[in-house]
């Protein structure tokens, strides 16, 4: 569990309270962007303004069951059209971290950002009606790597194919049901232990 700032605290404990979604998608030109009609610069980055340029799918977090994101953007710049249209490469696998900027609710002065959402870029695609261009973006939570299996075990295989050399799991096969026998306390006090 995350602790707040104590001035995140302060603001949120006030009558008038500002926040906003910072979506931060970590291209190798990152792209970050901002629910507020202003720009916020925040310890991870500036945020650009975009009210009302888009939307984010609600963050379902029911237990049992990982669920993605989707992202639109309307009103898209064009080197963020020509990021979309790129190989498929670029995109898929690409971090993107959903923070919640609570903001003091007088001065909008940045009072923490913590992370609420963590996943990775899907799919993005262009829609285009002939006046506007809206870019959609899939994204998938980085919580489906826990359904994910380990491809190793504790075998000597493994092991020394992580850590060449190492002999640890060589002796578990000839262990496998032998008795261990510890010494009575007699013997521990016989020996002045």
């Amino acid at each position: 569990m995350r602790t707040l700032a104590p001035t995140a605290v302060t603001a949120l404990g006030a009558r008038v309270l500002g926040l906003a979604t910072l979506v931060h998608m970590a291209f190798p030109t990152a792209i970050r962007l901002a629910s507020a009609n202003f720009d916020i610069q925040a310890p991870s980055g500036l945020y650009r303004g975009a009210a009302g340029l888009g939307s984010i799918s609600q963050i379902d977090d029911s237990p049992g069951e990982i669920k993605g994101l989707n992202f639109s953007l309307s009103g898209v710049p064009s080197e963020y059209i020509a990021l979309a249209l790129d190989d498929a490469a670029i995109v898929q696998g690409t971090p993107v971290t959903i923070r919640t900027a609570i903001l003091d609710g007088e001065t909008y002065a940045l009072c923490d950002e913590p992370i609420v959402w963590q996943g990775r870029l899907d799919t993005m695609s262009i829609e285009e009606d002939g006046n506007t261009c809206t870019i959609a973006v899939t994204a998938e939570s980085t919580a489906v790597d826990l359904l994910r299996g380990n491809p190793l075990t504790y075998s000597d295989a493994d092991q020394q194919m992580l850590y060449p050399g190492d002999v640890a799991f060589g002796f578990i096969v000839s262990q496998i049901n032998k008795p261990i026998v510890w010494p009575d306390k007699q013997w521990f006090q016989a020996k002045g232990a």
